[in-house]
């Protein structure tokens, strides 16, 4: 039974987009979340080009349960980015119709392509008001800061915080905006397996950028904070993502059965770090993890 109540099911590392996997074993993955009592997911129309929606919910139209489904818009299932009212309609009840009522919208990762956050703000709280969505959120892109009072528009904060990314924690602290934590492992570079020969598959979206010099830097990130923990870097990362009190919830990626197992053994397994470890770790990475700033980390 899931013990940890504010626990996540990522889907994106099942869509395909981390490489390859059929649906028949994504369909048992999901299967056996459920039979772990993991109930609430979150997912994208254009994770896996639209695949993800479409067998997360087909999978669970077979249960009578009740599923908190998270999705977002902004980011359509053809990888077209579109923030305009017509695009962002369309996206959302698209979304109803595959899941019925959907527990937070998000809208996301905007950047600089609103200059005027009105209508879209009264659009999710209209379908808020029509108890079509539970809550309006907005998911961060990665390293792009947006006002405070934009922020507070929204009930929830979709985030990347871990380890290596915590430029934008503090200052969500200050926002009066539920914080959700995506990426607790950094999309696999805080696994524990990443070494100098990693290499990733074409259809494996880190190809791209966990490579060469960039690889380099990142493993060197990771020696300067294992002088923090005895233990194995992934169950450190764990601890500090859980370590934090001002996270709502974490989205924890998974694309194994294993992956659940893991989730299911933390509540017993999680150690909460005493506070000067976690100054050592921000004080860190003001510092760039002791990396050259001229050089890019993670």
């Amino acid at each position: 039974m899931n013990s940890i109540p504010n626990v996540i099911i990522g889907t994106w590392p099942l869509s395909g987009d981390f490489g390859n996997i059929d649906e028949i074993n994504i369909e048992r993955i999901i299967n056996y979340s459920i039979s772990k009592n993991f109930l609430e997911y979150d997912t994208a129309p254009n994770y896996g080009q639209g695949r993800m929606v479409r067998i997360l919910s087909s999978v669970i139209k077979d249960y009578s349960l009740d599923f908190k489904i998270n999705t977002k818009c902004g980011n359509n299932e053809d990888g077209i980015k579109s923030f305009e009212l017509n695009d962002l309609e369309i996206s959302i009840e698209n979304s109803i119709k595959k899941f019925g009522k959907i527990n937070t919208l998000f809208l996301h990762n905007p950047r600089g392509e609103i200059k005027n956050w009105e209508p879209i703000i009264n659009m999710f709280n209209d379908y808020k008001n029509q108890n079509v969505i539970s809550f309006t959120g907005i998911s961060l892109a990665k390293n792009f800061p947006i006002h405070n009072e934009i922020l507070e528009e929204f009930d929830y904060i979709q985030e990347e915080i871990n380890l290596l990314s915590l430029d934008s924690y503090k200052r969500l602290i200050n926002v009066k905006s539920k914080v959700v934590a995506r990426s607790p492992l950094a999309s696999g570079v805080l696994s524990g397996k990443l070494f100098e020969g990693s290499r990733f598959s074409d259809q494996d979206h880190r190809s791209s950028w966990l490579k060469k010099d960039r690889l380099d830097n990142i493993l060197q990130q990771l020696k300067n904070i294992s002088v923090l923990t005895k233990g194995s870097i992934n169950e450190f990362a764990r601890d500090f993502i859980l370590s934090l009190p001002s996270i709502d919830s974490i989205i924890f990626g998974i694309k194994s059965q294993s992956h659940i197992d893991d989730l299911i053994k933390m509540s017993d397994l999680v150690t909460k770090l005493d506070s000067d470890v976690i100054e050592s770790i921000f004080e860190l990475s003001k510092n760039n993890y002791n990396l050259d700033n001229q050089k890019i980390g993670y």
